[in-house]
């Protein structure tokens, strides 16, 4: 079968949300968090929101759900706590010249690749798709990623993605992470 990368349909939102709870940090054991986890879950709702924002990219091969990778606006991701108190921290932070509320910017994540398709470039096929979901007005590709998954950074280092600073956030340790969306 064919892998396709795609915008993602409502049709696509429990399957987001079936993987999603597979790779919660809070229902993996130990020896499974080396492997990648997510920090923070949303609801098929808050899927369907977000991919009305600005977009959900999905990879299939047939039905099944390969990868998600979500994006929104900083305005929509400022209702969630984690991702806010992120952006609290945009005008403390400096790349290329300017501080990141200065830049016009979108919230990646969370992105997820089962666990079964890992290291097969599934990560960074999500990226090159949201790029071209991404209305052109967009300059920075933002994301955080908690310090105790070295293999999503490295993931986010492979799409070009450098940390810029770190933040705590309910005691855990948490990377923020941007790369111009055209290079």
């Amino acid at each position: 079968m064919t892998i396709v990368y795609r915008r993602a349909s409502e049709y696509d939102l429990d399957k987001i949300v079936e993987l999603q709870d597979k790779n919660l940090v809070s229902v993996l054991v130990d020896s499974d968090k080396a492997d990648g986890f997510l920090s923070g879950s949303f609801t098929a709702q808050q899927f369907g929101r977000m991919n009305e924002d600005l977009g959900i990219a999905v990879c299939l091969e047939g039905a099944e759900l390969l990868g998600f990778l979500c994006a929104g606006t900083v305005e929509y991701n400022r209702a969630f706590g984690l991702p806010a108190a992120m952006i609290a921290r945009y005008p403390l932070i400096t790349y290329r010249g300017r501080t990141l509320d200065q830049w016009q910017s979108y919230v990646a994540g969370p992105v997820c690749v089962a666990r079964e398709q890992r290291g097969k470039g599934i990560f960074v096929g999500l990226y090159d798709q949201i790029f071209q979901l991404l209305p052109q007005e967009y300059e920075l590709t933002v994301t955080l990623v908690s310090l105790s998954n070295p293999r999503s950074i490295q993931a986010h280092k492979k799409v070009g993605l450098e940390s810029v600073d770190e933040f705590k956030f309910d005691g855990r340790d948490f990377t923020l992470m941007v790369r111009p969306v055209r290079i």
